[in-house]
């Protein structure tokens, strides 16, 4: 789960918290992690992302950037430094960090509801929401977990599903994931968009089930 500068850098450019309609920020341009230090994950963060950690487990780090360069001068800059002169490093979240941050999220659900937030989360685009109508998915949910259910009983199905969505906080909206699960890319191309619109989730054909 080490984490080298190649990743640091890859990171820093589809920023996590950059703004899924803007253009990068001119920090983020500027300012690239080029180096950081290893930092050990406390044991009870992987117990509650479901890790089977026992006294024997080697340590686990991520790495958290301390040293960036200015790609306008070329200058290298530590964190006191830009501190020192009053400078806003863009933040940088690891992808690992994140990848933990998601299995906690699914570490809290309970078994039953697992499926069907692992599929939400995989139908996520790259612009903080969801590739298609939050209700298109979820019928195509119940058709695909629940072939036989009666036409009559899908308005409780879709009522249970939302219960699922509000309760484990997936989404603040709609149309918009919550924070931790947006998945933001600055640099998406209108190319990359028409491939995202072109991910269909299939509609549910009237009288079936």
């Amino acid at each position: 789960m080490k984490i080298d500068n190649e990743e640091l850098h890859a990171v820093s450019v589809v920023s996590a918290q950059s703004s899924a309609h803007a253009n990068p920020s001119a920090t983020e341009e500027r300012y690239v992690a080029i180096q950081g230090t290893h930092k050990a994950i406390p044991k009870a963060r992987l117990k509650a992302a479901g890790w089977k950690v026992t006294r024997g487990t080697r340590p686990v780090t991520e790495v958290i950037p301390d040293t960036w360069m200015d790609m306008t001068t070329g200058e290298i800059i530590t964190k006191e430094q830009a501190r020192k002169r009053g400078i806003k490093l863009p933040g940088v979240r690891s992808n690992s960090d994140k990848a933990l941050a998601l299995c906690e999220r699914l570490a809290r659900c309970s078994p039953s509801e697992r499926p069907f937030v692992r599929y939400l989360l995989k139908l996520r685009n790259q612009r903080g929401g969801l590739v298609g109508p939050l209700d298109a998915i979820l019928d195509h949910w119940i058709a695909r977990a629940c072939p036989a259910v009666r036409s009559t009983d899908k308005a409780r199905k879709r009522k249970q599903l939302r219960s699922i969505v509000e309760r484990r906080k997936l989404m603040v909206n709609d149309v918009t994931m919550a924070k931790d699960l947006q998945v933001l890319n600055p640099r998406l191309t209108k190319q990359g968009i028409l491939e995202e619109s072109a991910i269909r989730v299939c509609p549910i054909q009237k009288g079936v089930g």
